[in-house]
């Protein structure tokens, strides 16, 4: 029969040095989870789960009275995504003062719903004629791949009223029945717009929608961090959110308020926390959940910023004592090696080939997800425009001359090609195999499929001498419906690795995915599976050039856990009216659930003391002159349990010589 061992001693016996990455803070690992949140009984705050959720940027969004294709939204069924996000652009639908245009919103949102998706939607755009900027109307510059929510910079400026009450009594104290203060130009575009997008609101009725059919969650502009987003300064982006929650919430209690996705730019990496230090000084930011009910994060390429963009974020919230849901709702690659990308530019900075994009797809979510994040966003379904305007297009390249200008290269960022035709497309038209998947469609897919509702288990980096920076990346979780471990593997430099992996169960199978789509089934040998990952091929940061942003192609190993854990309980060999007891666990497989602590005294049976216990030490009142037995009973997650060893302790009675008090002479 196979035997579940701890991790530590396994690795040992193979002469690995191993690092075992727990959830606590740390050199590269995931956060510690935070105490929950006090909250305002009039306001519903989002409650984090065990997924994550999946969603995809622009399957749909507002492009005009026609809806998109029915057969775009099945691609983006397909996926296995539930959520959709796009941008509703306050310059497009506020077009003079108080005078609303919601046509091609409203095609957007009806279909959205109608098709089953839940919406991210973004409000962002400062109208021209609000804005308290200077600045000029123009197109920014898009010198990377990652940010093509693009806005010109007028549109980026603080809007004016900002620091106007959002309610007619002169406040900013949120109660029923309150009127918004048109003054304040963004409360009331906010209100809005939540009134009637939300379930119940002003479309749900013209439509007759079923009961919470609706948009319930609303992000709050787009990568605020960035100059090119937004012009004001961080105390301007807090009175921006604090605005548009109290409006929103005013217009639907329920409504979700998601902090606008940061990019995590190196000049503002600090972004976050510095709008919570505004709100440390608000007094009345405690009563309203710190204005945000989500936080939203993004990443592109370098997989690893997935988990510590996450983990940042969680520590900003912990140090308030503060937990929310966090959303990584942009991660993604743009590929070189496919119409439109340059594909005669295998070094392309921030971009990846085809096997890459699907090989960051499946990293970045093991990452984010062991970090804690709640909810993964791919950008995007198709290629559409990338970073690029409207109508940009170039022939397929047939031959690699070494002219940039012969290979000008777009943004191949979709799981899908562009359409081959330029009415439905409107750029990169040109492809030969139009409308067709990439590999990263068949990796995303996968994790729709077998990644979710997980709980995070460890992490470890064996293989080489530092224990911190070892060759493979492991990252394991556990699945309470399937009862199976799932561990996802990789080489995260660029040598080829080998995996060897204890089994979590008695048959010792299990099921090997990758990320094209095939599959194994692996047999151990004397309780071990091996794994060959191939190096890491991808060297496009170009910040850095000696880095491997994407590990190499990553393996998930699937396995039942009906191995038993190994449980131990500790002891005083003597002690007098009492005794102070402790014990322990370790699973690999789904992690420890609950211990029993069995007594017997002067070798009568054994009887419970302690059922169902979640800590991992007590104190037993015992009476003196008797003998002790003390035995602990540890089950994991899956349901297996284990006994301990016994431990005796002797309850002795001191001698009158103990009592005696000591003389110094």
């Amino acid at each position: 029969m196979i035997r579940k061992r701890p991790f530590l001693s396994l690795l040992l016996a193979f002469g690995l040095v191993w690092l075992v990455v727990m959830r606590w803070p740390g050199v590269e690992t995931a956060v510690k989870a935070a105490p929950t949140d006090a909250t305002d009984v009039r306001v519903a705050e989002a409650v984090p789960s065990s997924q994550p959720a999946y969603g995809v940027n622009f399957i749909s969004w507002a492009k005009g009275l026609t809806p998109v294709s029915q057969s775009r939204y099945d691609n983006g069924k397909a996926t296995g995504a539930t959520w959709n996000r796009w941008p509703l652009y306050w310059n497009d639908i506020e077009q003079t003062d108080n005078v609303f245009s919601w046509a091609y919103q409203d095609v957007a949102v009806h279909n959205d719903l109608q098709q089953g998706f839940k919406v991210d939607a973004i409000l962002l755009g400062t109208p021209s004629f609000y804005t308290t900027s200077a600045s000029l109307t123009r197109q920014l510059p898009r010198p990377v791949p990652g940010h093509p929510l693009s806005i010109d910079a007028v549109q980026a400026a603080t809007p004016q009223g900002l620091y106007q009450p959002v309610f007619t009594d002169g406040s900013n104290v949120l109660e029923p029945g309150k009127q918004i203060n048109s003054a304040n130009r963004w409360a009331r575009f906010v209100y809005t717009a939540v009134s009637r997008y939300k379930p119940g609101g002003v479309l749900a009725q013209a439509n007759g929608w079923s009961a919470g059919q609706g948009i319930t969650h609303w992000e709050i502009w787009n990568e605020p961090d960035l100059t090119s987003f937004w012009d004001g300064t961080t105390a301007d982006y807090g009175q921006l959110l604090k605005v548009a929650y109290l409006a929103a919430k005013l217009a639907d209690p329920n409504a979700q308020i998601i902090f606008g996705g940061l990019a995590n730019d190196s000049a503002k990496l600090t972004f976050y926390n510095d709008v919570m230090t505004v709100y440390d000084g608000d007094p009345n930011a405690a009563t309203y959940a710190y204005y945000h009910d989500i936080l939203a994060t993004h990443n592109y390429l370098y997989a690893w910023r997935s988990w510590y963009n996450v983990w940042r974020a969680g520590n900003t919230l912990a140090a308030r004592n503060l937990s929310k849901p966090i959303w990584l709702n942009e991660s993604g690659v743009p590929v070189w090696d496919d119409y439109p990308g340059p594909v005669c530019e295998p070094t392309s900075p921030y971009r990846a080939s085809m096997s890459e994009q699907a090989d960051f797809i499946i990293q970045s979510a093991f990452y984010a997800t062991y970090a804690g994040a709640d909810n993964i966003f791919f950008f995007q379904l198709y290629d559409d425009c990338g970073n690029q305007p409207g109508g940009t297009n170039f022939t397929p390249v047939t031959s690699c001359t070494g002219d940039p200008l012969l290979d000008p290269g777009g943004d191949a960022f979709g799981l899908f090609r562009n359409v081959s035709n330029p009415a439905v497309s409107g750029c990169y038209w040109e492809h030969p195999n139009g409308d067709t998947p990439r590999p990263g469609f068949t990796a995303f897919q996968l994790l729709t499929t077998r990644f979710t509702d997980v709980l995070p288990l460890w992490r470890l980096r064996p293989g080489g001498n530092d224990p911190a920076n070892g060759p493979q990346e492991w990252i394991a979780f556990y699945q309470p419906e399937t009862k199976s471990r799932i561990l996802g593997m990789w080489a995260r430099f660029g040598t080829a690795e080998t995996a060897v992996i204890p089994t979590t169960n008695a048959h010792g199978t299990a099921t090997l995915f990758w990320p094209d789509g095939t599959t194994e089934t692996l047999t151990a040998t004397d309780g071990f599976f091996t794994v060959q990952l191939a190096a890491a091929t991808n060297k496009n940061a170009i910040w850095d050039p000696s880095l491997y942003p994407i590990g190499g192609r990553p393996a998930i190993l699937i396995e039942e856990d009906t191995l038993p854990p190994v449980v131990s309980i500790s002891g005083p060999p003597q002690a007098t009216t009492q005794i102070a007891l402790f014990w322990s666990g370790s699973d690999d497989g789904s992690g420890m659930a609950t211990y029993d602590v069995l007594v017997s005294m002067d070798g009568s049976p054994f009887d419970a003391w302690l059922v169902g216990e979640t800590a991992v030490s007590a104190t037993y009142p015992s009476e003196l002159g008797h003998t002790y037995q003390f035995i602990v009973v540890g089950r994991d997650r899956a349901g297996n349990q284990a006994s301990s060893e016994p431990i005796t302790v002797l309850a002795i009675e001191l001698t009158e010589k103990l009592y005696l008090p000591i003389i110094n002479r």
